[in-house]
C-alpha cells in the first residue's frame, strides 16, 4: 500500500486515455480515404465537435452525390422515352415498307402473267386508244412514285436505325454513370455510418458532455393555415409534406415509404397538380424565383452551391426536410447556405 498523501500510480488511469486515443486514431481511415473535399482532408479530429464537423461534411458530399445521381437517372429516363418513340416509329415505317412491297409485288406478278406486250395490245385492241394510253401512262407513273417512295423509305428506315443504335449506346452509357453514382453514393454513406458509430463510442468513453444528435423522427408541429404563396394548392403541398414527417430518407426515394430531399418536394408538390423533375437543381428552374421577403408555406428552399438540397417552407421560419441517410423527414428551421428559393407555381 502507497504511503499517505502519495501519487495514486499513473497507470489506473491509462484504460480511459487508450480507448480514447485509439478510437481517434480509427477515424483516419473513414474520412482520409473518402473524402474529397477540404474539410474531410484535415487532421485527426481531436473531439465530439470536430466529428461532427466530419459527419457534416460527409452528409454534405453524400447530398451532392445524391442530386448528381437524380439528374443522371432523370437523363436515363429521357433517353428511354426517345427510344421507345423511335421504337413506335420504326415500327410504322416497318410496316409501312411491308405495305408497298406487297403492291409492288402484286404489279410484278400481274405484268409477268400478262406479258410484256400486253400494253401494246391494249391500246391497240381498245375501243379508245387514248383512253388506254393514259391508263398507261399512268401505271408507268404509279411505278415510279412506288420506286421513289421505296427509295424515301429505306433511306428514312436506315436514319431511324442509325438513331436507335446511337440511342442504345447513350442508354448504356448512362446506365453505367447512375450506378457509378450510386456506389459512390454507398462509399460515401459507409464513412459517415462508421463516423456515426466512432462518435458515439467515443461520447460512451468519455462521457462527453456535448448532446447527441435526434435518433428519431422530430414531431410536427400543429397544423396551421398555410397556402399564402399559391391559396389552397399551396395548402395541399404542405399538407402532404408534413404527413411525411417521421418517414425514412432514402436516395432516389418518392414515397410512399421513404423519400430523398427533391422526391418529397416532387411529391408534395404533385398534390397541387405541378410536375417537378427529381432533383433539386432541375426544381430550382421551374415555376418563379423569388426573394427571402416574398416566402410563403409551400414554396422551395434551396441550399449548397452547387444546389444539391431542396426543402419545404411551411411558415414561421421553418422547413419541412428529408434529411440524409440514417435520418428521417422532419421539420427544421431555415438554417443557414440557402442559395435561393422558388415557387413552382409562380
Amino acid at each position: 500500500m502507497p504511503p499517505l498523501g502519495a501519487r495514486r500510480p499513473p497507470h489506473r488511469r491509462w484504460p480511459r486515455r487508450a480507448v480514447r486515443s485509439v478510437l481517434l486514431a480509427a477515424i483516419l481511415v473513414p474520412l482520409t480515404v473518402l473524402s474529397t473535399g477540404p474539410t474531410t482532408a484535415q487532421a485527426t479530429p481531436t473531439s465530439s465537435a470536430r466529428l461532427e464537423d466530419q459527419l457534416d461534411q460527409l452528409n454534405r458530399e453524400a447530398d451532392q452525390l445524391v442530386e448528381q445521381y437524380n439528374q443522371s437517372n432523370e437523363a436515363l429516363k429521357r433517353i428511354r422515352r426517345s427510344l421507345k418513340g423511335l421504337e413506335t416509329q420504326a415500327s410504322g415505317a416497318e410496316a409501312d415498307v411491308r405495305k408497298l412491297k406487297a403492291v409492288l409485288g402484286a404489279r410484278a406478278s400481274a405484268a409477268y402473267v400478262q406479258g410484256a406486250g400486253s400494253a401494246v395490245a391494249a391500246v391497240l385492241g381498245s375501243d379508245d386508244p387514248a383512253a388506254a394510253i393514259a391508263r398507261v401512262q399512268v401505271l408507268e407513273l404509279l411505278a415510279a412514285n412506288d420506286g421513289d417512295l421505296m427509295d424515301q423509305l429505306g433511306v428514312a428506315g436506315k436514319a431511324l436505325g442509325e438513331r436507335q443504335r446511337d440511342l442504345v449506346a447513350a442508354e448504356k452509357a448512362q446506365a453505367a454513370e447512375v450506378d457509378r453514382l450510386a456506389a459512390k453514393k454507398a462509399e460515401v454513406e459507409r464513412a459517415a455510418d462508421k463516423t456515426r458509430a466512432l462518435l458515439a463510442r467515443m461520447r460512451a468513453a468519455d462521457r462527453s458532455s456535448v448532446p447527441s444528435r435526434p435518433s428519431g423522427p422530430v414531431a410536427p408541429p400543429p397544423s396551421g393555415g398555410g397556402g399564402g404563396g399559391g391559396g389552397g394548392s399551396a395548402s395541399a403541398v404542405v399538407a402532404y409534406a408534413r404527413a411525411q414527417v417521421g418517414k425514412p430518407y432514402c436516395y432516389g426515394g418518392s414515397g410512399p415509404g421513404c423519400f430523398d430531399c427533391s422526391g418529397l418536394t416532387m411529391m408534395a408538390w404533385r398534390q397541387a397538380g405541378i410536375s417537378l423533375p427529381h432533383s433539386s437543381a432541375s426544381q430550382y428552374n421551374v415555376g418563379r424565383r423569388i426573394s427571402a421577403g416574398e416566402l410563403q408555406p409551400g414554396d422551395l428552399v434551396f441550399y449548397y452551391s452547387p444546389i444539391s438540397h431542396v426543402s419545404v417552407y411551411i411558415g414561421n421560419g421553418q422547413r419541412i426536410s428529408a434529411t440524409h441517410t440514417g435520418d428521417y423527414v422532419r421539420v427544421q428551421s431555415l438554417g443557414s447556405s440557402i442559395v435561393g428559393y422558388a415557387r413552382p407555381n409562380g
